[in-house]
């Protein structure tokens, strides 16, 4: 019984101490770059911006390459608000969507494990899910020196690659009230479409 137990405390021991981590700061920011790669292709797109994070699971990316928009989840609600097309949609997110999402259950350990197989590889951390999920097949962690995520890779079922690197982190102040649930200039938030 002790092997076992020793064996669990070292596989989810690398998602603890990134929540310890990310949980040093009430809010996080850093930059990033998003790279797409569909499947069966050699070659995607790429993108950039800036990346604010924050507890419990809210997170924002304001993307400042073309086309410019933001997507933004605060909680189970994810949205994107494209100023330029005057758009701004909301969606209820699946457990898949969610996993699948950089960073924002990372924070989660418990709810990363009941989710994900997971394993460390040095600096890696390898997230594998316990059953079939269309959103998500495979997430990897790469640490930075800071103990931050430098990189997180996720490949969906279909073979689809997005690659996220992110940093240098800063902690940050939090951010105005209403920062993580965005909508178009002068309207509220969007809210997701009933079935």
């Amino acid at each position: 019984m002790l092997a076992l137990w020793l064996v669990l405390a070292v596989v989810h021991e690398p998602l603890e101490v990134l929540a310890a981590r990310l949980g040093a700061s009430a809010t996080w920011q850093a930059s990033f770059t998003q790279r797409f790669l569909p499947a069966g292709f050699t070659t995607g797109t790429e993108e950039q911006g800036v990346f604010t994070f924050a507890q419990p699971s809210r997170l924002r990316f304001d993307y400042t390459s073309e086309p410019q928009r933001i997507f933004a989840v605060d909680g189970t609600v994810a949205r994107i608000v494209d100023e330029k097309a005057g758009s701004c949609q909301a969606v209820v997110l699946s457990e898949g969507s969610w996993a699948a999402l950089p960073v924002a259950g990372l924070a989660d350990p418990a709810g990363l494990q009941q989710l994900f197989e997971v394993r460390q590889e040095g600096q890696k951390i390898v997230l594998r899910p316990r059953k079939a999920l269309p959103e998500v097949a495979l997430v990897e962690v790469v640490l930075g020196r800071d103990g931050l995520p430098a990189e997180v890779a996720v490949e969906d079922a279909q073979g689809n690659h997005n690659l996220f690197r992110f940093g240098p982190w800063h902690a940050v102040p939090s951010p105005r009230a209403g920062f993580f649930t965005p909508g178009l200039p002068g309207a509220s938030p969007c809210l997701p479409q009933k079935p």
